[in-house]
Parts: structure tokens; sequence; C-alpha cells
């Protein structure tokens, strides 16, 4: 019995962490989210095509990794605050450059973009697909197989 006990231990301990993924995970699974978004999935990472992996966790917040090719644009990022608003539109939070960003992305299909995207200090970025200081439409990006 004693030997076993261990083995018990580790069975239910890995099964409670594998169960919990987290309401921001489950949220990125239910969308559909998880996994790598581009533009061009054929064409390599750069500033102009830049590559956007999202990953659940079982341990903690889930993860949105930025490729572009450029180490001061690269990183890793965790996300919060995630809810799935209607089945083609998804909230989710992340810091970036020391400020709080909130975006709404809109699915449809396999593509995803940004509809509404706004700060913590009260900035908004997009309004109704549209990047407020270019005035251009924000970019639909593809999921990339595998």
């Amino acid at each position: 019995m004693t030997r076993l006990l261990p083995l018990m231990l580790m069975l239910l301990l890995g099964g409670a962490s594998a169960a919990w993924a987290g309401p921001d995970s489950d949220a990125l699974t239910q969308f559909g989210l998880i996994g790598s978004w581009a533009a061009d999935c054929s064409a390599a990472p750069s500033l102009a095509n830049p590559f956007q992996t999202f990953v659940a966790s079982n341990y903690g917040e889930p993860t949105r990794q930025l490729m572009a090719g450029n180490p001061l644009v690269d990183r890793i990022m965790p996300i919060h605050d995630v809810i799935l608003v209607t089945g083609d539109r998804l909230r989710l939070s992340f810091e970036q450059n020391g400020v709080v960003v909130t975006i709404v992305l809109l699915k449809d299909g396999n593509r995803v973009r940004p509809i509404e995207s706004t700060t913590g200090d009260g900035r908004t970025l997009v309004s109704g697909g549209i990047v407020q200081n270019t005035g251009a439409q924000t970019q639909w990006v593809v999921k990339c197989p595998g």
C-alpha cells in the first residue's frame, strides 16, 4: 500500500492540473484561437507579416507569442480577462510596453481580425475595424496549418 501511495498522489495531482485549464484558456479554445495565425502562413514572419501564436495553459495564464523576425518586437505575453462575447467575437487583454491593451476579435471561418482595441490609459486604437491613427481597415489573419 505504501508503494501505491506516491503513484496515486501523482495520478491525482497530474489529473487535477491537466483538467484545470482555467477560464481564459477555455475561452481561447472554445473560440478556436489556439494555434498560429498570420496574413500569409507560407511566408516568413516579418514586420509586414507577423505570426501570432496563442497557447492555452494548464498551469496559469495562456500566452500570445508575437514573431515578426525582429528582437525589438518579438515577445511572449500572458493573456488575461478572456471573454467569449458571442460565437464570433472574443475579448482579451494583455500588457504591451507597460500598458494593458484590450482587443475584441471578430472571427469569420478560419480568419480573425481586431474590430475594437483600447488601452488601459484610455486611448482607442481600433474602432469598428478601423485603425484610428491611419484610417485603414484592420487586416484579416488566417489560421496556419499544424
